[in-house]
Parts: C-alpha cells; structure tokens; sequence
C-alpha cells in the first residue's frame, strides 16, 4: 500500500477514536439518566441553588442544582446534581421550587430531575 493510503487509514482511525473517547462518557450518562427514569423512586426536591457551568448539551445549558430531596418516608437531604435544563422551564425554576425527582434506591445521591413530570406551582402560591 502506498504512503497516502496508510496515512489516510491513521487518521480516520484517529478521528474514530478521539470521538470514541469524548462521546462515550456522554452515551454512559445518558443511558444512566435512562435507567434512573425508569426504575427510580419518585421523590420531591426544593432547589436550594443553581449554577450555569458554562457547558450547553444540545442546545440546554447544563447547570449544577443544589438540591435538598425529600423522601416519601420523611427523610430529606442534600444532593449536588448537573443536569440540563430544558428551554420552557428554565426562565421559571429558581431557587425554591420544588421539582420531581428519581432517585436511585441503592444510592441516593444519584438523583434525575423529572422534567416530563414537572408543574410549575401556581402563581402567589
């Protein structure tokens, strides 16, 4: 073969995994996130705070919520969370709303914001 056609071989096979590299943390996340939604406990959260990280995923700002989770038994603590937040809701979640959440039954401080779940509370309520 000539020397065109392996350098041409090397960097496609580069380009593949440099974008193997980047791109699989963000599938493992998202299958995470997946899973979490479908076999979470429901629980309610109150946003105590939220920071943009300057990161955007498909067009969302992804932001880092301090949350305080409060089961349905009662028992209530706080979980530093990033998620994305989507474009309807983002000008009305603030600190002090309470929004939806799924959380891992084996380890709590794996929460997801149930954003198909969430209602924004009444206005003067």
């Amino acid at each position: 073969m000539s020397t065109g056609i392996w350098m041409s071989l090397a960097i496609t096979g580069g380009t593949f995994l440099i974008l193997a590299c980047v791109g699989l943390p963000f599938l493992i996340i998202a299958r995470n996130g997946q899973r979490l939604m479908a076999t979470g406990v429901p629980a309610q959260a109150v946003v105590e705070s939220m920071d943009d990280t300057g990161v955007t995923v498909n067009g969302q700002p992804l932001v880092s919520f301090l949350l305080t989770v409060r089961m349905a038994d009662g028992m209530a603590y706080q979980v530093t969370h990033r998620q994305s937040l989507p474009r309807i809701p983002m000008g009305v979640v603030a600190p002090g709303a309470t929004v939806p959440v799924k959380v891992d039954a084996q380890r709590r401080e794996r929460v997801r914001i149930d954003w198909a779940s969430w209602r924004p509370a009444p206005y003067g309520a």
